[in-house]
């Protein structure tokens, strides 16, 4: 069976770790964040047919058990992560690229961060950068 892959920038899933990767490259962002907020940090049984309590169409479904199925155990359990990782990752990787457009103050207040936090997150990127070098 061929499944519609969802659209993902290859970006973003290089900085989440595997199991969210996964998530997100199986059902896009949004819908993962969805998904996440209702059935994040448990372990969820992920089964091979029917949905049934999960809320996704059988294509989503097939595509979350693909791309899990290096993390599942024996009983096809996988830990869901809580999606508050996922929006941290994608709100420092868009402070990060912002930076030279918004001050450090503009960037808190859009974010409800301190400025302190702001800063910490540009120089992370920044110390990223430095070590290719």
């Amino acid at each position: 069976m061929t499944h519609t892959w969802p659209s993902v920038d290859a970006e973003l899933l290089r900085t989440l770790p595997p199991v969210l990767g996964a998530v997100v490259r199986a059902l896009g962002f949004g819908r993962a964040k969805e998904f996440l907020v209702e059935r994040g940090g448990v372990n969820l049984s992920i089964p091979k047919h029917r949905s049934a309590g999960l809320g996704l169409s059988d294509d989503e479904l097939a595509r979350l058990r693909e791309m899990l199925a290096p993390h599942m155990d024996a009983a096809d359990r996988v830990w869901m992560p809580k999606p508050d990782k996922l929006f941290i990752r994608v709100r420092d990787e868009q402070i990060r690229r912002e930076k030279h457009h918004f001050s450090i103050t503009a960037q808190a207040r859009q974010h409800h961060l301190s400025s302190r936090h702001i800063l910490n997150v540009r120089r992370e990127g920044d110390d990223a950068q430095l070590d290719l070098f």
